[in-house]
């Protein structure tokens, strides 16, 4: 046996190329930017629901004092690794996006409606 590689390329068609479904866009249903503005208050307002106070934030996502506080204070947003913290170690962290976003998108939705 080899101990190189080797990469067959085939020009022919793909035998499962039906299956694959094409990337749908949710840019119509989640307006992605205001997503990125929203974050840190949405991030802000479940913490303050979820902890007593920014130092308890600290100790539980293992950050410190001020990163607490800029979360606290909705001055900044948590990198994806805290998310995900949340998602898996915190109760109703998921509860409070998924209604935070819907309420946002409602938003959305009500002020398209009323510029036509």
């Amino acid at each position: 046996m080899s101990d190189h590689l080797k990469l067959v390329v085939s020009n022919g068609s793909c035998p499962d190329a039906d299956s694959v479904s094409a990337p749908v866009s949710r840019s119509k249903e989640l307006d992605r930017y205001r997503m990125q503005v929203i974050a840190a208050e949405i991030w802000s307002d479940w913490l303050r629901g979820a902890f007593r106070r920014p130092e308890d934030v600290a100790s539980f996502f293992g950050v410190r004092n001020s990163t607490a506080w800029n979360w606290w204070n909705a001055a900044s947003r948590p990198t994806a690794d805290k998310v995900m913290i949340a998602v898996l170690e915190a109760p109703g962290f998921l509860d409070h996006l998924s209604a935070s976003v819907a309420k946002g998108v409602r938003r959305v939705g009500a002020r398209t409606e009323d510029a036509a």
